[in-house]
């Protein structure tokens, strides 16, 4: 072998060692799914008739191009013409239902507590309580992550301190933002169950009567839907977190 082989075979050898010492890129992260904050406020009708119709809303059927379907309104102009009440005080509790997470915990399935201050609806809620027509439920809201019909899971509202009603909001990301309502309302307004009767005489018990909304809708970014029941409504607001950060689901 020649003196100018061996050498080109030395250089190779040290250029294939020295090789391995050099920084190796960074693999790219995969970015995850946007991020939306959803917001809810939930009321009932002090002046709802009991002895109107009875019904559970249901899901309308999904059109094939996913077109949008005309909606309701809820009707802002009572609350909009409302002014402070005076003297009341700056530092109002937390509305019903905010409950104070610790900072960033974020759970298994990617939903983290949105802490009162981040809460966008709060002025309508002041409002609702000091219009006597309505009863303020509960209020919140959480951040999560965006993603398909197949993998979204619904969120209890439990989670919000919200027991009445009972239920759930899902909210999943398809061709446009879907939203998915199903909630069970215990009017006590309305049928409280009556008094033990005296002496252990038998009597009828009025047991508080119960109603279901169960409706999906699509929306849009920051638009306010307004999910709507004789006895009580369901406004929710999805809005998409800026800046760069995603959602990462931790492992189960």
């Amino acid at each position: 072998m020649s003196r100018k082989l061996l050498l080109s075979a030395a250089a190779l050898l040290v250029a294939l060692s020295s090789a391995d010492t050099l920084p190796q890129p960074v693999p790219a992260t995969p970015p995850g799914p946007p991020l939306y904050q959803v917001e809810v406020l939930i009321f009932a009708y002090r002046d709802f008739d009991t002895s109107e119709e009875r019904f559970a809303q249901s899901t309308p059927p999904r059109h094939p191009d996913e077109a949008r379907r005309p909606v309701p309104v809820f009707d802002e102009s009572t609350l909009e013409r409302l002014e402070p009440t005076p003297g009341a005080p700056a530092d109002a509790p937390p509305p019903l239902g905010a409950v104070e997470p610790a900072p960033d915990a974020v759970d298994a399935l990617g939903f983290r507590i949105l802490r009162p201050e981040e809460l966008q609806l709060t002025a309508e809620y002041r409002k609702l309580e000091r219009v006597p027509t309505y009863l303020p439920l509960g209020h919140g809201g959480w951040v999560q992550p965006g993603l398909p019909e197949d993998q979204s899971q619904p969120f209890d509202l439990a989670k919000l301190g919200v027991m009445n009603p009972a239920g759930s909001v899902r909210v999943y990301l398809s061709r446009f933002l879907h939203v998915t309502v199903d909630v069970s309302y215990r009017d006590t307004l309305h049928g409280a169950p009556a008094a033990a009767p005296v002496g252990g005489a038998l009597a009828e018990i009025d047991i508080a009567p119960h109603y279901d909304l169960v409706a999906e809708r699509q929306t849009r970014s920051g638009e306010l839907q307004y999910f709507d029941h004789p006895a009580f409504g369901v406004l929710v607001k999805v809005t998409p977190v800026p800046g760069p950060a995603r959602a990462t689901r931790p492992a189960a």
